[in-house]
C-alpha cells in the first residue's frame, strides 16, 4: 500500500513538473514574440529629414554634409531610426514639416510663431547671427530698418528673415525681392538687381568663394537675428510616431551630455 501511495505521489509530482515546464515554455514564447515584434517595429520606423542648402552648415551634394548636418546625423544614427535627408528650397521643406507626420526639419530657428508646430531639440549648434550685407560701392544705409526700407532687399521665400521683415513693414515686390534660395539672391546682389542680402557671415563668404568672388569688397550692416534666437535647432513635426519622438529625444539627450563634457 505504501509503495502504491509513493508511486502515485511520484506520478503527481512528475505531472506537476511537466505542467510547470509547459507553462514556462508558453510564457517564454510569448515574451519572445513581444520582444521581436517591438524590435521589428523599431527597425521599421522611417523618418523623413528635410532641410535647405545653407553652407557651410548644410551642404547639398551627392551626400548631404556640413557642420550642422554632421551633428544631426550623429544624433539620428544613435537613435536606431531609419532616415533619409532631402534638400529643398526652405519654403518647401517647411511646408512638408508642418503638414506631414514623421518629418524632422533642420536647421530651424525656434520662434514664437513656429514653437507650437513642432517637438523641439535645441540647440544642435551655436547661434549664427544674420546680417545685412551690401557691396562697398553701394551707398545705401544698412544700419537701421527705417533706412533699409529705401533699399531693395534680396530675401529667401518663407524663411525667418523674410517673416521678420514683413512683420516690420517691408513689402514683397516693393522693397523685398523674393527668391527660392540664397544663391540666387547673391547673384542678384553681384549683378546690381538688389541692394542688399540677408545672410550669415559664414554662408556669405562661403558662397562668394564658390562664385570666385572671395576678394570682393562688401560691408555688413544691421544684425537682425542674434543670441539665443539664432541658435540652430532641429524639430519633429506634429503627429510624429511617439516611438520616433521617444528614440530621438533619448538620443539627443545622450548627444547633448557627451558634448557638454
Amino acid at each position: 500500500m505504501n509503495k502504491l501511495i509513493n508511486m502515485n505521489n511520484v506520478s503527481l509530482a512528475l505531472g506537476f513538473v511537466s505542467s510547470y515546464h509547459q507553462k514556462m515554455k508558453y510564457f517564454f514564447l510569448i515574451y519572445l514574440a513581444i520582444f521581436y515584434s517591438s524590435f521589428g517595429q523599431a527597425k521599421d520606423l522611417e523618418l523623413e529629414v528635410v532641410s535647405e542648402s545653407w553652407p557651410p552648415f548644410i551642404i547639398a551634394d551627392k551626400e548631404v554634409s556640413g557642420i550642422v548636418t554632421d551633428q544631426v546625423k550623429e544624433i539620428l544614427n544613435k537613435s536606431g531610426i531609419n532616415y533619409h535627408i532631402n534638400i529643398y528650397p526652405w519654403a518647401r521643406s517647411y511646408h512638408i514639416a508642418i503638414t506631414k507626420p514623421n518629418v524632422l526639419i533642420y536647421s530651424i530657428y525656434k520662434t514664437e510663431e513656429r514653437k507650437p508646430h513642432f517637438h523641439w531639440f535645441c540647440p544642435i549648434h551655436k547661434a549664427t547671427p544674420i546680417h545685412i550685407y551690401k557691396l562697398s560701392t553701394n551707398k545705401i544705409d544698412v544700419n537701421s530698418l527705417a533706412a533699409l526700407k529705401k533699399a531693395v532687399v534680396g530675401i529667401m521665400r518663407g524663411d525667418n528673415s523674410h517673416q521678420y521683415l514683413l512683420d516690420n513693414g517691408f513689402k514683397d515686390g516693393i522693397n523685398l525681392d523674393v527668391s527660392a534660395n540664397e544663391e540666387t539672391n547673391l547673384l542678384k546682389l553681384l549683378n546690381g538687381r538688389v541692394d542688399v542680402v540677408v545672410q550669415s557671415e559664414e554662408s556669405f563668404r562661403y558662397r562668394l568663394n564658390n562664385l570666385g568672388e572671395k576678394d570682393i569688397d562688401f560691408l555688413a550692416g544691421l544684425t537682425i537675428h542674434k543670441g539665443k534666437q539664432a541658435e540652430h535647432c532641429m524639430a519633429l513635426s506634429k503627429g510624429t510616431d511617439p516611438q520616433i519622438i521617444k528614440q530621438v529625444s533619448h538620443s539627443f539627450e545622450q548627444w547633448k551630455k557627451a558634448n557638454q563634457s
